[in-house]
Parts: C-alpha cells; structure tokens; sequence
C-alpha cells in the first residue's frame, strides 16, 4: 500500500501497489485520479481525471433537490393564483375538473357526493393557498442556493423545514423526504463548519 494525496480533496488515501499507473477512485470526494506510479526517483504525483462534485460537498445534492423543488412548487402555485385572479372561469374549471376526476375513481356515491361538495371551498380557499405556498417555495429556493454558496446555515435550516411543511405544494411526499434529508445533512457539524456564519471569527 502506498499512501499518496487526492488530487480532488488533498485528503491522504492508501493506493495498493497494484493500482499504481492505473484510474483510482477516491473514497472521500469520489473524484476519479490517475494513480502515481514509481520511479527512480520516488513516486510521481497522482493527476486528476474527473471530479464529483456531489461527493466532493454533501450539500450539493440536497441543494440541487431542494431547487428543484422549489421551483417547481414556486411556478405551480404561482399559476394557480395568478389563474384565479385573471382568468377566473379557467381556474374553476379546473378546480371542478379535478374533483370530478376525484369523484368518478370511487365507487360509492356518498363518496363521490362528498368529494364533490369540497368543490366550494376549494375555489374559496385555494388562491389564497396557491399564494402562500408559493411563498413558502421561494423560502425553499432562497435556502437552496444558500447551501450551494454555504453562506447562511440558519436560513438553509428554515428553509429545509419549510419544504417539509409544505404540504399542499405539488407533491407533498417528495417535499417531505427532500426536506428531512437535507436537515439531516444539515446537522452535520462538518457540514455546519463550512457555511460563512458558522465559521470562527478570525483572529
């Protein structure tokens, strides 16, 4: 085993003899080296070949969904709201298409009167829903691109908890999991360590 230095991360890896001169992997940032190999004069230096920029920074991943996310979330809501302001006839329609396609996939009819009957109250309320979770979906994306530029780790821990709680945005499972995901990574002291407002003061 010799022990050389990542070219992706500088972090000190053990390499076995017979990978010298051959594509290694690094088991920390993930980025792909060519092996030193042995001369005269002692070993060569490893050269870089590609760099895994999820691997590299844990963030980057839980950021790029959380984006996602939100972005998407953002344009939905906004649509719906920006639809029942000025083009009201469109926006019920599409609210009653929606509960009528809820209604018609079950098969007792007091069900589907009772789907029906939440119709009312969706044309009320959900505007003023569509606004706010499109608010709440600019929290998300304000808070990924934090994480992506690690300036601010409180606002992307605000921002992790808003995409779990936004609950009614497009897909309520995946806000869920992508939120409780990157407040996982979040907590992470390493992780915290790297963010602008985490790190000490110099002297």
């Amino acid at each position: 085993m010799e022990s050389v230095t990542c070219p992706g991360c500088q972090n000190a890896i053990r390499v076995p003899e017979n990978v010298l001169g051959q594509t290694a992997k690094c088991p920390f940032c993930k980025c792909h080296f060519r092996a030193p190999i042995r001369t005269p004069e002692g070993l060569t230096e490893p050269t870089l070949i590609r760099r895994n920029v999820f691997g590299q920074h844990r963030m980057v991943f839980p950021a790029t969904l959380m984006l996602m996310v939100g972005l998407v979330g953002f344009f939905n809501n906004a649509v719906v709201a920006l639809q029942s302001q000025f083009d009201r006839p469109a926006f019920e329609a599409s609210t009653r298409n929606f509960f009528e396609q809820l209604a018609s996939q079950t098969e007792k009819e007091d069900e589907r009167e009772s789907i029906r009957a939440k119709t009312a109250g969706a044309l009320r309320w959900r505007p003023g829903v569509s606004a706010v979770s499109a608010m709440v979906s600019l929290v998300t994306i304000a808070g990924a691109v934090t994480m992506l530029r690690r300036r601010s780790h409180k606002l992307a821990v605000v921002a992790s908890f808003a995409t779990m709680l936004n609950v009614l945005n497009f897909c309520c499972f995946a806000c869920i999991f992508v939120g409780g995901y990157s407040l996982y990574v979040l907590l992470d002291p390493e992780v915290r360590a790297q963010f602008r407002d985490s790190a000490p003061p110099a002297a």
